[in-house]
């Protein structure tokens, strides 16, 4: 099904808005500016590669716990996540 277009972004399923490509840019941020492979941080969340593959690029959405836990293995927190990601959005 293909999303619904309107010139209002804010109606548009959060994987379909602009945003989420700064989301994103962000939480792979995280981990490279933690001197983190895929791999390296699949291992410290406990999970796959294609975990982390999937989440980077949108296919597989993060939770709260899980994206506090994705915060905690590059040694940082939501804040500072959040912080970087409002400051993207600018």
């Amino acid at each position: 099904m293909a999303a619904k277009q309107s010139g209002d972004d804010a109606s548009l399923k959060s994987i379909y808005r602009p945003e989420n490509q700064a989301f994103l840019a962000v939480l792979r941020g995280l981990r490279i500016r933690a001197n983190l492979t895929q791999a390296d941080l699949a291992q410290r969340l406990g999970r796959s590669q294609n975990f982390v593959t999937a989440a980077e690029r949108g296919l597989t959405r993060l939770d709260g716990l899980q994206l506090r836990d994705w915060c905690a293995a590059c040694d940082s927190d939501l804040v500072a996540w959040a912080k970087a990601v409002e400051k993207a959005l600018k």
